[in-house]
């Protein structure tokens, strides 16, 4: 008995110098201590879209010393999420105003209303945050592109509230006046790129959050190098999830919304990673649905070289074209300008989305003449133009050459390549014509001015599908930005901004989505350096304007002969139709002595972009050189082109 006690006490002793030896403590480890860490840094922001780059801007502005790594899932080519392929509007409202705009705000949230006390958080720091964004834009030579109080798209202008005074802005580089691809998220990206401790990783997804299981507190983040690598980041103030949506994610769009078959028109990278990651997490998840996913899905026309899609144009000055259904048949009324409320259509008293999704197939038809007076895709927005570089042919003959636009001889051939009923489809543009003849559509109740025969071959098909802008779910987040759980407590350490967990609710106003990216990622980054929310932007003395190529928002290229001259014209008016970013405008040329005398808009001139002096310097060099053959204005091509297009196509009318 006496030999084992020595044994064990041995032993014990054995165990004590091993444990003493190899520095092993007792008590097992706790917190963020029990994981391994690579790195760390005091906050860690998962996505370099505008709400990420605005979460970054802040935070630095308030703490200079800070250390923050920005981790983006795309190439640099690449990134900028869907604040750079959308519109770059922000909403921008007088501030002796706000209570209009308040009550125009809930109304488009009823009936699923945010928290009262957020809602109005929201609308003031949508409001007084202007001065800001200006600052900042400026500290990088890009300034808002100039328009006067009330000149804005009001997209529900019949509910409470809407007559608050407002701009439509955009920011772009000065001293441009027109819209800019990309401008206001290129305004914030070149700022974030030369601050003094942000680390930006590009190809270097997040892919999990690292979280206390027993308190729930997140830590940091897991995320994936460029060759695969795993590693784990420790964040010491908080964990920011910018990585937008589930636009491009098929399967969530089928299991949220019950569409089948979709596409994004913003970056392909939003997969719905934020939205899994907080799901995981134990965040109280809203908003995956709204009326249309809010954003609304847009008409897209989907090539096969580009993962996103581009959208269908908004306006045609030529009417001879169609869209039919599954059935061969067409099924809407085409001529509404949907896209002003974002592709919504009030039925039965409510908003809601158009019918395309249920629809599929869809297909636009049109005939040549259509195919000469416009571009089937809008050239100004859209991933593949503002993320890629791509310029749609003005008379869409690259396209038909690449095989996204089907052309036939016939009405039946057409039908047989795009796999329809060739009777069916005659039946259906012969139904049409008709009803063109009578000046009245019977079926839709189409304006017959935007209406005219589907008869001059060859003859055109392209297959749309419905393309969404945006989504809006997410977790839930109170006024600093911190994601929720289900009991409506913050997650300690969790943030989310953007897009994913947007507070839009229901129906969608133009350029609430990017003032909510300034909003809720200043916000976030406020609350985790613990500072009061404020409005004034310190800046930093080594940010500077950088060079860049600036990507205007129409430079198409086109292999449409133009009108060299008026020589061989007859003397008179010729009128005819362009389009603009907001809405068609009609010009009017006049031919005296076979020379052009004069050029005027005489009806959308608000709907240009181009300024008053641009579109006399435009105008005078035509006069001047008798030649459609001139260069478009810097900064105002898409307007230069309609007119050119416009003038062209009055000239082959007579």
């Amino acid at each position: 008995m006496k030999k084992r006690t020595l044994a064990r006490l041995l032993c014990a002793l054995l165990s004590l110098v091993f444990v003493l030896g190899t520095g092993a403590v007792a008590e097992e480890a706790t917190g963020a201590d029990r994981f391994h860490w690579d790195e760390t840094f005091d906050v860690v922001v998962a996505g370099f879209g505008l709400s990420g780059a605005a979460t970054v801007v802040e935070a630095i502005d308030i703490a200079p010393d800070a250390k923050i790594l920005l981790l983006e899932k795309m190439e640099e080519a690449q990134a900028g999420g869907n604040s750079i392929a959308s519109g770059q509007t922000v909403l921008h409202v007088y501030p002796d105003d706000i209570e209009k705009f308040r009550e125009y705000m809930w109304a488009l949230g009823e009936p699923n209303p945010i928290p009262e006390e957020w809602f109005d958080w929201w609308i003031e720091t949508m409001v007084y945050q202007i001065d800001w964004i200006t600052d900042v834009a400026e500290s990088v030579g890009y300034w808002w592109r100039p328009k006067e109080w009330g000149d804005a798209i009001m997209e529900f202008p019949d509910m409470p509230g809407s007559q608050f005074r407002s701009i439509s802005n955009s920011l772009c580089k000065m001293p441009g006046t027109a819209t800019q691809a990309g401008g206001t998220y290129t305004a914030f990206a070149n700022v974030v790129k030369q601050l003094k401790g942000v680390d930006i990783r590009y190809e270097t997804p997040v892919i999990d959050l690292i979280q206390d299981p027993d308190t729930g507190e997140v830590y940091g983040v897991t995320a994936r190098d460029k060759d695969g690598n795993l590693f784990n980041v420790r964040a010491t103030k908080g964990v920011v999830l910018a990585c937008g949506g589930y636009e491009n994610n098929l399967e969530m769009q089928r299991d949220f919304h019950g569409m089948d078959n979709v596409y994004t028109t913003g970056t392909p990278g939003n997969t719905g990673d934020g939205i899994q990651m907080l799901m995981k997490a134990g965040a109280k998840i809203w908003h995956m649905k709204n009326m249309t996913q809010s954003g609304g899905f847009w008409l897209g026309i989907k090539a096969p070289e580009y993962p996103s899609a581009f959208l269908r144009q908004f306006y045609f000055p030529d009417g001879g074209w169609i869209e039919i259904d599954a059935t061969g048949g067409r099924f809407y009324n085409e001529s509404v300008y949907y896209h002003k409320q974002h592709m919504k259509v009030n039925e039965y008293g409510h908003w809601t989305d158009l019918p395309h999704w249920r629809a599929l197939p869809v297909h636009f038809i049109c005939d040549e003449s259509v195919r000469l007076s416009a571009t089937l895709a809008t050239t100004w927005m859209g991933w593949p133009i503002s993320a890629n570089g791509y310029r749609w042919s003005a008379d869409n003959q690259a396209e038909i050459d690449a095989g996204w636009i089907i052309k036939a001889d016939t009405i039946e051939e057409l039908a047989e390549k795009i796999g329809r009923d060739p009777e069916t489809l005659k039946a259906t543009i012969d139904r049409y014509n008709e009803m063109v003849e009578k000046g009245v559509d019977e079926d839709f109740g189409r304006d017959p001015e935007t209406m005219a025969k589907i008869d001059e071959g060859p003859f055109y098909a392209v297959e749309l599908t419905p393309a969404v802008v945006a989504t809006t779910g997410g977790a839930r987040r109170n006024t600093h930005s911190q994601a929720l759980d289900w009991n409506d407590e913050p997650i300690p350490g969790l943030y989310c901004v953007g897009e994913l967990g947007s507070y839009v609710s229901n129906l969608y106003q133009n350029g609430i989505f990017l003032n909510e990216c300034f909003t809720s990622g200043r916000a976030a980054a406020q609350h985790i350096f613990g500072v009061e929310e404020h409005f004034d932007y310190k800046g930093n003395d080594y940010v500077v304007p950088l060079e860049e190529d600036i990507v205007p928002v129409a430079g198409s290229s086109s292999s449409l002969k133009p009108a060299m001259d008026a020589s061989k014209e007859d003397d008179g008016e010729y009128v005819a139709s362009g389009n603009a970013t907001h809405g068609p405008y009609t010009v009017s040329c006049t031919v005296k002595d076979h020379q052009i005398v004069s050029i005027e808009i005489i009806e959308g001139r608000e709907n240009m972009f181009m300024t008053d002096e641009q579109l006399e310097e435009f105008i005078n060099t035509i006069i001047e050189t008798q030649s459609l053959a001139v260069d478009a204005i810097t900064g105002a091509t898409m307007d230069s082109e309609g007119i050119i297009a416009a003038i062209q196509l009055a000239f082959s009318r007579k």
